[in-house]
């Protein structure tokens, strides 16, 4: 379902396109500079004035005054029209608007002081008189006062252009429906990560990512404002500010949605996720212009993401190169027509690139379920492989003798070994059906088992524990099975042996210690002194090795490590794993709230 919304969300953007390159545009005629007069004289409404004193300027700003000022700009109409046309002002101020030298509109009320002015809007339309609208060269004026603007912004923004009437009453909508056609597609993201990271995926991917689209929506509707819900000028500001603000934080979601959704080390993450801020402080600090501050900010975050997948790829993680492309697609647009990216194809680029990253994301759960699932299978076919060499013919037959000879012998040696053995099978059937038990159930079920072989061999079993915490929780019989791959790789004579399990805990992480004693070296002695002090996922002890590499996947996915170190005459094993202390009984995986913790740390 997802890989098709994905595609309809690709066609619709290219239907877009299409559209607004092959629909036929009006006329329309601007000027590219305009004369300024700091000075109010009624006089200057008129098309006959005198320019000499006036400065002339370029539309790319309009010069900041305490006083009234007079502006006027010509336009040269190649043919007259039968339809009406219309004036579109875009100014930082109020003003009352004359066409030459008629008068034809208002915007808010002008003034020479911030009390007597009566802010306009921010973007104004006028209807120009039909009789006034014929071939020739026009003259509009505009008596412009702009008290509540910001003492210290010298200039703002200033442009007008005429074109059909009609068209301009639409442009706002038009400007607006393309961002606004996708708030739907994204709210529908948003809350399918959500829901997906509340219920079966607690990944920090799937929260930023929830985030993020939250974030983009709240900034169509700020860049949407403007147009469907026209402001007097003296919130613009504020608007943009409101901008720059979501643009930052959006920039750094980015940033961290791609530092969590690719395995990179805590170390890496804080030095992009740093070069990021660093970035933006700089630009906001350096860079004049909200618009051009917004795109930066926005490149920035491209870049750390960017750097994440080239990471990612070095590492030949899967999707990064994918990731990447989407990245160069999304930014290709810039290179077109910078200046109106933010405008017109940053809402829809970015959202083809959301729909992407989701698609994406389904797919890593989706073959990550798969994978849960198939460890949860070998578990359990593992599980039933321990069960049964426990109850092999032989075991059955060698205890009923030895229960046979101490009935005759020594009763109570037999009632004894009889309850201890009932001991060990009522703790492996409490156990061996649920997924994550606590420390001190395993330890109970290990300390029966010693205790049946001890009867079983004349030998002397026990287990030295040293635990900080005996209710932190661990996959069922995998130290259990440390126990039987020692005792079935050597040839413990009668006496005394003792194994020795310890723990350490320390931010977050539980290390599991076991040291068995050996007597007659391990069948792969040589493997091991080989790669002492090595990393490796599991150890190659036959069915046990599988079983302890089953179970740890099927509970901590990849966010787990094992170490093996054959030592003199002592075999080490250290099992590292996650904890968090009694809530973790039960979590799984699949699906607990209370396994969140298993999710984002990178070993």
């Amino acid at each position: 379902m997802l890989k098709y919304s994905f595609v309809i969300l690709l066609i619709t953007f290219h239907l877009f396109a299409a559209n607004s390159v092959s629909a036929s545009e009006p006329d329309i005629y601007g000027s590219d500079s305009y004369y300024l007069i700091a000075q109010d004289n009624p006089a200057f409404a008129k098309t006959d004035v005198v320019r000499d004193k006036w400065e002339k300027h370029k539309f790319n700003g309009l010069p900041r005054y305490d006083k009234i000022v007079w502006v006027q700009t010509d336009f040269d109409l190649p043919k007259s029209y039968k339809q009406p046309l219309g004036v579109i002002v875009s100014v930082l101020g109020s003003f009352d608007a004359y066409w030459d030298g008629e008068f034809i509109g208002s915007n808010g009320v002008v003034g020479n002081t911030k009390s007597s002015e009566v802010p306009g809007v921010i973007d104004k339309i006028i209807l120009l008189p039909m009789h006034l609208v014929g071939e020739g060269e026009h003259t509009l004026s505009l008596r412009i006062s702009s008290q509540h603007n910001k003492s210290e912004l010298p200039y703002s923004s200033f442009s007008t252009l005429i074109t059909n009437y009609e068209v301009l009453l639409q442009l706002p909508y038009k400007r607006a429906s393309l961002p606004l056609i996708m708030t739907s597609a994204l709210v529908l993201f948003a809350v399918y990560a959500l829901v997906i990271y509340f219920t079966s995926h607690p990944r920090a991917s799937y929260l930023i990512f929830s985030a993020l689209c939250f974030s983009i929506l709240l900034l169509i509707f700020a860049e949407s404002w403007r147009g469907l819900n026209p402001y007097t000028y003296d919130w613009q500001i504020p608007r943009l500010q409101i901008v720059l603000v979501l643009s930052c934080i959006i920039s750094l979601l980015f940033s961290s949605f791609f530092a969590w959704f690719f395995e990179q080390t805590n170390l890496s993450r804080i030095r992009w996720l740093t070069i990021a801020l660093v970035g933006q402080a700089f630009v906001l600090l350096m860079v004049d212009g909200y618009d051009n501050r917004s795109l930066y900010v926005f490149l920035i975050g491209i870049v750390c993401a960017g750097g994440f997948c080239i990471q990612a790829i070095m590492q030949k993680q899967d999707n990064a190169k994918l990731m990447l492309g989407g990245l160069l697609l999304f930014t290709a647009p810039i290179f077109i027509n910078s200046y109106s990216y933010m405008d017109q194809y940053f809402f829809l680029s970015f959202s083809a690139l959301i729909g992407m990253m989701l698609y994406i994301l389904a797919k890593n759960m989706s073959n990550k379920q798969q994978e849960l699932s198939d460890s949860k299978i070998t578990a359990a076919r593992l599980e039933l492989e321990l069960v049964k060499r426990n109850l092999q013919p032989h075991f059955i037959l060698n205890t009923l003798t030895a229960v046979e000879e101490w009935i005759e012998e020594s009763p109570q040696t037999a009632v004894n070994f009889i309850q201890a053995l009932a001991d060990e099978f009522r703790c492996m059937a409490a156990l061996s059906a649920q997924s994550i038990v606590m420390l001190k159930d395993e330890i109970q079920l290990c300390n029966s088992h010693l205790e049946v072989m001890s009867y079983r061999t004349n030998t002397r079993f026990s287990m030295v524990t040293k635990v900080e915490n005996i209710n932190t929780s661990i996959p069922p019989g995998i130290i259990l099975t440390l126990i039987e791959n020692a005792m079935s790789h050597n040839k413990y004579v009668e006496g005394k042996i003792e194994f020795t399990l310890e723990q350490s805990i320390k931010n977050g992480t539980q290390t599991i210690s076991f040291f068995a004693p050996v007597i007659e070296a391990l069948s792969n002695k040589r493997h091991l002194a080989n790669k002492n002090n090595s990393t490796n996922n599991g150890i190659n002890l036959g069915i046990g090795g599988q079983y302890i590499r089953a179970r740890l996947s099927e509970s901590f996915g990849k966010q787990w490590q094992i170490n093996e170190v054959l030592n003199n005459d002592i075999w080490e094993v250290k099992i590292q794993m996650l904890i968090k202390g009694n809530n973790m009984v039960d979590a799984t995986l699949s699906g607990s709230p209370k396994a969140k913790h298993l999710r984002e740390t990178t070993w």
